[in-house]
């Protein structure tokens, strides 16, 4: 319950961050039209060339590379607008009003990072997935462990290049050593908000269900709103996920909590380890 208690807190404080500042929004808004634009850019590529005949045909290294290329290009994306919008929560938490252009600007600025780390990822995500199809049941057993202690060790990856310009090794290095040294490594506030999030999204085939004992067309309605209403909840979500992600480095750098959020709930973000447990100053 305590648990369930701060997700809900951090939660409800990161949507407050958000509320002063609501051009943040457009950011995750973008990343998600220009993915879409890339998904379709590259499946039209493929039919118009016969790549797609290839892979029907099971030419197996052709699909990994097709798929390295997508992996690259979609995490360049995420990547380019996630660091626009930690730059932003960064600049709120420490005070100050940031605008749309401090985004884009901080992203430009780091696009040789963001490029790197995508390609670092990209890799990651192939060898993972040549491991889960070619060991079948253990290798996607492995891989999703391995998966998940990655994205574990890498959860501050983004603010560490950006704010303390690290090179790629000593990046991953320091992302790690903050999880370790800070609360462990079990993200329970980081997932509640994301199941928080899922409550959420289960309210969206509500209205096309009830809408289905007026009418066919009234159901329609109701799923083009269902739809558009998980979109915006996406956003939502994906601003909400960097800002507390901003917030959690911003106490594990700087030993305080940011303005705007409750000490108790931020120093136990993670399930902190008994041994290692940090003396805490309050802002």
């Amino acid at each position: 319950m305590n648990t369930i208690r701060r997700s809900y807190a951090l939660f409800r404080e990161s949507l407050s961050i958000l509320a002063k500042d609501k051009e943040i929004l457009l950011f995750p808004l973008l990343s998600g039209i220009i993915t879409i634009v890339a998904f379709a850019s590259m499946v039209f590529a493929g039919v118009t060339s016969g790549m797609i005949r290839e892979f029907g045909a099971g030419n197996r290294a052709l699909g990994y590379a097709v798929l390295f290329v997508w992996y690259f290009v979609s995490w360049f994306i995420v990547l380019f607008f996630n660091v626009a919008v930690i730059h932003c929560a960064n600049i709120r938490l420490h005070g100050g009003d940031p605008t749309l252009s401090d985004g884009f600007n901080a992203a430009m600025q780091h696009l040789g990072r963001i490029a790197t780390w995508a390609l670092v990822s990209a890799t990651v995500g192939v060898i993972l997935r040549i491991v889960a199809e070619r060991s079948k049941l253990i290798g996607r057993i492995i891989a999703g462990l391995v998966g998940g202690a990655w994205s574990i060790a890498t959860y501050f990856i983004v603010p560490v290049m950006i704010f303390e310009r690290r090179t790629l090794r000593d990046s991953v290095a320091q992302s790690t050593s903050l999880i370790v040294k800070t609360w462990g490594e079990s993200l329970t506030a980081a997932v509640g908000i994301g199941a928080f999030t899922a409550l959420l999204a289960l309210a969206g085939p509500i209205l096309p269900i009830a809408l289905f004992f007026v009418s066919p067309y009234a159901a329609l309605v109701g799923v083009g709103v269902m739809i558009v209403y998980w979109i915006g909840l996406s956003v939502v979500t994906a601003a909400l996920s960097g800002i507390f992600r901003t917030a959690l480095y911003f106490y594990a750098t700087e030993g305080r909590t940011p303005a705007g959020f409750s000490p108790d709930f931020v120093q136990h973000a993670f399930a902190q380890k008994v041994s290692s447990r940090l003396a805490f100053t309050a802002s």
